[in-house]
């Protein structure tokens, strides 16, 4: 989370929903099995993996976010997240987490070129009812970066492009 001082201008809604956010941040514990012997590229993807599980289950007030949160940290395709998202999407068993999915899968197709697809699920990210996911959503939508084709060597894309939690 965002430290306290560059979030102090965010909507009422929003604020409430980070401060709840940092609590369950705060009572956090990850659900997925630390990996022996493994190596450092092994722990990396791990490390990786509990980030998204983290952010999930800190973002939702809902009884099944700690274990949807795993479940989905776990059987993520990083290699091709949006094409997983928009799979899970499909077929959603967890309605509640569609605004994520779309924040993070439009973000990702931004990142790869695919302007009017990402651009499509940012909005619906944004109209999704998550004033946190709303927030990031506008600021996605209004990049300079993200207004038209995406420029990949841009510092600007790097520094929105880097990989999701």
């Amino acid at each position: 989370m965002p430290p306290p001082d560059r979030t102090a201008g965010l909507p009422g809604a929003a604020q409430k929903s980070l401060d709840a956010s940092r609590r369950r941040e705060a009572a956090f514990a990850s659900r997925l099995g630390v990996p022996r012997g493994a190596s450092a590229e092994e722990q990396t993807l791990h490390d990786r993996r509990v980030d998204i599980e983290r952010t999930i289950a800190s973002l939702f007030d809902h009884r099944d976010a700690a274990r949807l949160a795993a479940s989905y940290a776990l059987d993520l395709d990083l290699d091709r997240e949006a094409s997983f998202i928009d799979d899970l999407l499909r077929d959603l068993p967890a309605p509640w987490l569609a605004p994520y999915l779309n924040l993070i899968a439009g973000h990702r197709k931004l990142c790869d070129g695919q302007t009017t697809s990402g651009r499509r699920q940012l909005t619906a990210a944004r109209d999704g009812g998550h004033p946190l996911i709303r927030v990031a959503a506008e600021l996605l939508l209004d990049s300079p970066t993200h207004q038209s084709t995406n420029s990949p060597t841009s510092s600007t894309a790097v520094r929105w492009c880097s990989p999701s939690p």
